[in-house]
């Protein structure tokens, strides 16, 4: 069996707050930071670009969708004025063939009355 107990001196104390490690963020032990920290800024100016281009493709599409929904409450009240047009207007042929069929009629009472007295005379 092995023995977990452990002494202090087995670890070695590490001073957090004067940890080289600490003053350099992404650094391992005898290399430079800054090829790190300059892709670290190459991805951020990235990501930064991608979200204003996404940005300006979601105000692009609002604008789109506010102009496609006047067109659309253009186009309904286009169409209610057409309904109410035509409706008039079938109203109005409506009257107009029914005046004309009466006409017609008086025409034709007035040719049978004319025929029945010319022949009984």
């Amino acid at each position: 069996m092995a023995d977990n107990s452990h002494n202090k001196a087995d670890y070695q104390a590490i001073d957090v707050e004067s940890s080289p490690e600490r003053d350099q963020p992404f650094s391992q032990p005898g290399t430079s930071t800054q090829p790190k920290v300059d892709q670290v800024q190459q991805q951020v100016a990235q990501v930064t670009n991608m979200m204003q281009e996404n940005i300006s493709k979601i105000l692009d599409r609002g604008q789109k969708l506010d102009h496609l929904e006047d067109r659309s409450a253009l186009l309904s009240s286009k169409s209610e004025d057409f309904r109410v047009s035509s409706r008039r207007l079938g109203r109005k042929m409506k009257w107009q063939n029914m005046r004309v069929n009466i006409i017609i009629g008086l025409i034709v009472i007035a040719l049978i009355i004319i025929i029945y007295f010319a022949v009984k005379h």
